[in-house]
Parts: structure tokens; C-alpha cells; sequence
């Protein structure tokens, strides 16, 4: 991950003025058009490693256009500018809202976020609030942070079959679990991480704990 006080994306400069604490940066990503995602805060920056994840998504802009939506009978006038456009395997794409949680929002900016919503559903484009606290949930997003350099590895497709055959015992596990497989079968953590990453074993998702003091999970 890179930080840096100069970014920009498609729409705007992004600086570190407003609310403290502040996050910027940039992280290197096979799904973002020049190659790395640039973030102006922390939902954002695990919004972007969801997004990155997920198999349906194929290419992933940050704040990439601004939106103008006049008033309707029914709705207000309103200029927005979504954090992000998640393009599908399918050719569709959605326009993503990277928030801290549903309890930190105000009534103002959920009435506003509801406004957004349904301007886009009248022009036939979904609208998601992806929250932190929903991503930090049983530790999928630090799993998946975890994960996510490995998935980044090339390895030859047999070296990939021959550890699918070895581990796949058809039964879900979680991390620690299908570490300690993989080590019984001599399959290298890389390899293993890797397949876990891109959803090719059934992984449990729990809380992601520093390994000295794993032992003393419950």
C-alpha cells in the first residue's frame, strides 16, 4: 500500500483535509484501469479489497464521474459522486458508497443516501452501501487483507490441482484449520492461501488474531 499527500482520482484531488483521523493511499490492484485503486479513507480502503475479491467483479473505479440528478416530482434535486463503479463479469455495473456503519450515519445522510438510491434505480442502476462494520464482521475483510497478496501469486495449474486433491476433503474450515491440513499433506501455506483466497476451498470466516496469542482463542 502506498501513501502519498498527492492523489487524484478520475473527478477531484484528494487531499487530507476534513475529519480526523484521515486516511489516503493508493493499492495495487489487477482490477483498477491503471493497475492500483486510490482510497481517502478506511471504509474506502476495505471496500476496495472487498470489491478486489469478489469473483463477480471485473473491474473496479474509484470515484470515476460525478452525477447530477434533477428534481422530480417526488425527489429533490442532488450532485453526488459514488465512491465507487464496480463493473460485473457481466458487462453491468453498480455504483458503490464505502461507509463506517449504518449507526454512524445521521438521519440527514441516510435520507440523502436513500435520495441517491432510488435517482439511480429510476435510471435502472444499483446503489450499494457497503459499511466497514459489516465487512469486519466473523474477521472476513482482515481474512481477506490477509489473504490477498497471495492471491496475487501465479502458480502453474498443476501445482494448483495437485494441492486441491491433497486438501479437498469437501468439509469447510477456518484458517488455522486448513493451515494445519495443509502442513499434515505438505502443501506449501502460498499455495494453500492462494487457493483460499480465490474461493477455491470453503473457507470459515472468524477473528483474525496476531499467531502468539492464538492459543488462547476459546
Amino acid at each position: 500500500m502506498a501513501v502519498s499527500r498527492r492523489l487524484a482520482s478520475a473527478t477531484r484531488a484528494i487531499t487530507n483535509r476534513g475529519e480526523v483521523p484521515r486516511f489516503i493511499g493508493e493499492i495495487p490492484s489487477f482490477k483498477a484501469p491503471n493497475g492500483k485503486l486510490s482510497f481517502d479513507s478506511i471504509p474506502a480502503l476495505e471496500c476496495a479489497i472487498y470489491l478486489e475479491w469478489s469473483p463477480r467483479v471485473a473491474l473496479i473505479e474509484f470515484e470515476p464521474e460525478w452525477f447530477e440528478f434533477p428534481e422530480t416530482e417526488d425527489l429533490p434535486a442532488v450532485r453526488c459522486l459514488p465512491d465507487f463503479r464496480a463493473t460485473l463479469d457481466t458487462g453491468e455495473f453498480r455504483m458503490i458508497e464505502a461507509k463506517s456503519s449504518r449507526e454512524r450515519l445521521s438521519p440527514k445522510a441516510v435520507t440523502q443516501l436513500e435520495i441517491i438510491r432510488q435517482h439511480f434505480a429510476r435510471r435502472g442502476i444499483e446503489y450499494d452501501i457497503v459499511y466497514r462494520s459489516e465487512l469486519k464482521k466473523n474477521g472476513f475483510i482482515d481474512t481477506i487483507s490477509l489473504l490477498r497478496r497471495f492471491g496475487r501469486l501465479s502458480f502453474p495449474p498443476d501445482a494448483l490441482a495437485r494441492a486441491l486433491t491433497r486438501l479437498n476433503s469437501g468439509k469447510s474450515a477456518d484458517l488455522e484449520t486448513w493451515v494445519g491440513q495443509a502442513r499434515q499433506v505438505r502443501v506449501p501455506l502460498s499455495v494453500l492461501h492462494h487457493l483460499l483466497y480465490h474461493q477455491r476451498l470453503p473457507l470459515i470466516y472468524r477473528k483474525v488474531l496476531h499467531p502468539e496469542i492464538r492459543h488462547w482463542r476459546e
